[in-house]
């Protein structure tokens, strides 16, 4: 924090400043604060304060259940627990009896002694989604607990509260390149999700605050320096007693009683002062028996309020120790956003990047095949293209210019078409690949009847889905390079796909690598596998880091409890010429956004490519091909992939309408929101809008 950032101020009009340092008002504050905490005594530890606020954050916030599920992938929140919810064939079994809200894993009723059942609740009794929710709650609130800036769920939620409360001037926070993409990614999936869980908090702690009279707080917290650095000149020159405005975050964590901070400062040792705040009840977002607020701390979170705050304590102490990790733990995830100083780069970039060469495909087709024939006769543009061949969701063909630029070769279409190997393989190659594949996961511990395996992706669909446009003229205008391999491909009209085609981007330079090969692993078993290696080896990380925001699972603790599975990966890397990519999820597959109205989702698909799975053990020995299957019908849900016949061709414009109007009618059949009937329903989804060429 520099000097300039602290400048001297009086409280906003009609707010007093803090009282002296003996003043009586300080014990009667703190009384009465104590008994906001503790309802009056009847709450005595902090266990039974959460188990009162989840209880009552998960029954009063209206976010439907897969949309709570989603925002809390963690350690103890994988895609079974709600991917498996409403059915019966499975169980939540509590972690801990007295505090079931702390974790359950699923497990399928086969796994169970049925006369052992004990605290377990099938997945299709009610009471299973009332834990479910109390359980995601939870973690979201654990996000809080291991620091306000340290994790990126805990990050999330200061964007989303900044963004709810207007709080424009709030201290920003600096983070690196991985990081930033990991918050973006909370925030996409779930921005709707922590706006209810803010202010669900928010208003709770309203309701108790006026509910006692309580019209303001009196509120202590400490800064701190390592004890090697030097303090900052303000603090002598300014003395105890001085009020002045200091950069705050959206959300900071506040005790009601100046000794727990001042024994906190002992404790961490070093260089620190003690703030007080005359806080408005309006600033209090949270306090133990509403949400977010560690009781054993007599702590609660306030907004930022005015900023201003008064000097109540200056400590020079002996070398820092290790303190207790809560939320008043001066660990942190990037820096304060005060200026140039602090403001973290990305790192450069490294010489010696890695040049990848993907697989030469030499196979031509054969003329004397009829596939390869009418393949061939598609190509010269003498033969329709029919309900199987690869297209975008635009209804935009493959051409023989597009398989030219992106090198990709005929027989590569028919490989694709009738399932005998995805693009980037040849069927003899995809057989050894899928092979090695199962080897490996054997070795670290999977049989293949635990264990589900689809290719997502370019190399199953030729396209990518709806979320990644073919970049434009505009978006390739400061990369001279690109802009000329792009009119080369697409013309001056730029008339082309929608959607970006297999190895697309880094033909056009935009990017360092070719398209993936991007793995989908199913299995509940080596995400329980995961878990264990992750408790022995990571228990200092934030659970919430085991799973990213898609819901797979962390590549450390992949890395840990699969090594066979993660070299495999690196072999055939350097075989293939391109990366492989390894999302690993539990057996019910990835997250179904559907669900929340979403059209953009990755949960399983009839259409998948699936490599293996337990009723289709090693699909590669029997492909299904789809020119055999008959041309779906008008009425049949099309899924971007090119087994299916597409609708004519729309422009984005007409089809972002379409989809507008869709989405307005279902809204306005919906009843008024309310605790109880809104559970399920979708929330208000944002249409994007496309990019890209218009086709006509």
């Amino acid at each position: 924090m520099t000097d300039e950032s602290i400048v001297p101020a009086s409280p906003e009009p009609g707010l007093a400043p803090a009282p002296a340092l003996d003043s009586p008002e300080r014990v009667v504050q703190q009384e009465i604060c104590e008994r906001l905490l503790t309802d009056d005594g009847r709450v005595t530890n902090t266990p039974q304060a959460k188990t009162i606020a989840i209880a009552a954050l998960a029954e009063r916030m209206s976010s439907p259940t897969p949309a709570l599920v989603r925002a809390a992938f963690s350690l103890r929140v994988g895609t079974d627990m709600v991917n498996r919810l409403g059915d019966g064939d499975y169980v939540l079994v509590p972690l801990e009896a007295r505090y079931p809200s702390k974790g359950a894993t699923v497990r399928h009723v086969g796994e169970l002694d049925p006369a052992g059942l004990g605290t377990a609740i099938r997945m299709d009794d009610p009471r299973a989604e009332v834990l479910v929710r109390q359980i995601a709650v939870s973690e979201l609130m654990s996000a809080w607990a291991y620091g306000s800036n340290n994790n990126v769920r805990a990050l999330a939620i200061q964007e989303v509260t900044a963004g709810e409360f207007g709080l424009t001037d709030a201290l920003g926070w600096q983070v690196d390149g991985g990081t930033r993409k990991k918050i973006d990614i909370e925030l996409i999936n779930n921005r709707d999700t922590l706006r209810d869980f803010v202010r669900t908090q928010y208003e709770m702690t309203q309701d108790a605050l006026a509910a006692r009279g309580i019209t303001e707080v009196i509120v202590y917290r400490s800064m701190s320096w390592h004890e090697d650095a030097p303090q900052p000149e303000w603090v002598g020159r300014l003395g105890v007693g001085d009020s002045f405005a200091v950069p705050q975050r959206p959300l900071s964590s506040w005790a009601v009683d100046r000794q727990v901070v001042e024994d906190w400062v002992n404790q961490r040792g070093g260089h620190a002062v003690i703030l007080v705040d005359r806080k408005p009840a309006r600033d209090v977002l949270s306090h133990p028996l509403t949400g977010m607020g560690f009781l054993d701390q007599k702590e609660l979170v306030a907004l930022r309020g005015d900023g201003v705050v008064t000097l109540d304590g200056v400590y020079s102490g002996p070398p820092a120790v290790q303190a207790e990790q809560t939320a008043a733990s001066s660990i942190s995830l990037g820096a304060p956003a005060l200026g140039e100083t602090a403001t973290m780069q990305p790192p450069a970039v490294q010489s010696g990047e890695r040049q990848w060469q993907p697989l030469t495909v030499t196979a031509e087709l054969n003329p004397e095949n009829p596939l390869d024939s009418q393949i061939q006769k598609i190509l010269d543009g003498t033969e329709e293209a029919p309900y199987w061949w690869p297209r975008d969701d635009s209804g935009y063909a493959v051409t023989k210019h597009d398989l030219d630029v992106l090198g990709i070769q005929p027989v590569q279409v028919k490989w694709l078409v009738t399932g005998e190997a995805p693009l980037g393989l040849t069927p003899e190659l995809y057989r050894e690949f899928g092979t090695e594949m199962l080897d490996a996961l054997k070795q670290d511990g999977i049989e293949p009847s635990q264990v589900d395996i689809r290719l997502k992706g370019t190399g199953a669909n030729f396209f990518s889905g709806e979320h990644k446009a073919m970049p434009g003229r505009e978006e390739v205008a400061a990369n001279p390079e690109a802009a000329d391999r792009l009119r080369a491909w697409l013309g001056e009209d730029g008339t082309g796909p929608l959607r970006r085609p297999y190895d697309a981007m880094w033909r056009l330079g935009l990017e360092p690598a070719p398209s993936d090969f991007d793995l989908d692993i199913n299995s509940t078993a080596l995400v329980r596998n995961a878990r264990e290696h992750w408790q022995a080896n990571h228990a200092e990380r934030y659970q919430g880091d085991f799973m990213g925001g898609h819901g797979y699972l962390d590549q450390k603790a992949l890395e840990g409890a699969s090594p066979a599975l993660v070299q495999w990966a690196k072999r055939w890397e350097g075989r293939l010429g391109r990366p492989v990519s390894l999302g690993v999820f539990e057996s019910s597959g990835p997250f179904d956004a559907t669900v929340l109205g979403q059209t953009l989702s990755a949960h399983f698909r009839e259409t998948d490519w699936v490599i293996h799975r337990p009723d289709r053990p090693r699909a590669w020995e029997n492909p299904r091909s789809r020119v055999t299957e008959p041309a779906p019908t008008q009425t049949q849900t099309r899924v971007q992939t090119p087994a299916q016949a597409p609708a004519p061709a729309q422009r984005p414009a007409a089809r972002v309408r379409e989809a507008a109007e869709k989405l307005a009618r279902q809204r306005a059949a919906q009843p008024d929101p309310g605790i109880s009937r809104n559970r399920h329903q979708a929330p208000q989804q944002r249409q994007p809008r496309p990019d890209g060429p218009t086709l006509t």
